[in-house]
């Protein structure tokens, strides 16, 4: 066995893995969202620049980088209460 076929072998099965741990932490951050909405709600009308359900998609589709937009915008510093 050469080091090409051995690189391979390692990439094929390990692509079923890492999509397994992609997909969960994309469903993760969808779900932070979703509870993290009522507590915003408590201290707001409505959540900022999008409706809830689209908030929670953001963070179903983009994952971490979703959920950090979501944090920066809604409980950050940065955000105006």
């Amino acid at each position: 066995m050469d080091i090409n076929t051995i690189s391979i072998t390692l990439i094929n099965n390990s692509l079923p893995i890492i999509t397994v741990f992609s997909i969960l932490i994309h469903i993760f951050c969808g779900l932070a969202i979703a509870k993290d909405i009522p507590k915003v709600l408590d201290k707001r009308l409505t959540t900022i620049l999008l409706p809830k359900n689209i908030w929670i998609l953001v963070g179903l589709i983009s994952g971490v980088w979703g959920l950090l937009i979501y944090w920066i915008i809604h409980h950050s510093n940065i955000s105006r209460d």
